[in-house]
């Protein structure tokens, strides 16, 4: 008995740690206040509220950012993705998103991009849309 409440102890807190540890990530994209910061309230990561969804970009130290977008409403679209860095936009191929979904793309902008300003980008049939500059 002892050695099957300690098993599903060890259970539990293996799953409680999963969950502690990607909420930010998943809470972060969830929320995104006036200024254009998430709930990390991190200059690497920015985002702005569209009428039906939110835009996310992410720096991380790997010299990577990565663009997200969560669509809460309306009907499904075909956006692209991609970031703004040193005057050059560059995107991903199309996705479609319907609401209730997210896309996501992963960017390389080069050696030593880290803390530099960037944008997250969203692009599709009616608009393009920008975050706040992420930085360091």
């Amino acid at each position: 008995m002892r050695t099957k409440t300690s098993a599903t102890l060890i259970a539990c807190a293996l799953a409680a740690g999963s969950v502690m540890f990607s909420a930010p990530v998943a809470s972060a994209a969830a929320y995104c206040d006036s200024s254009g910061y998430t709930a990390t309230n991190e200059p690497m990561s920015r985002c702005t509220t569209l009428s039906n969804g939110i835009l996310y970009a992410h720096q991380s130290s790997n010299d990577k950012i990565s663009t997200q977008y969560s669509k809460t409403g309306g009907s499904s679209v075909s956006v692209r993705l991609g970031y703004t860095y040193r005057g050059s936009t560059h995107y991903s191929s199309y996705s479609s998103i319907g609401s209730g979904q997210t896309v996501a793309k992963q960017f390389s902008p080069g050696s030593g991009s880290y803390c530099q300003s960037m944008t997250g980008v969203l692009n599709y049939s009616g608009g393009t849309f920008q975050t706040p500059s992420t930085h360091c």
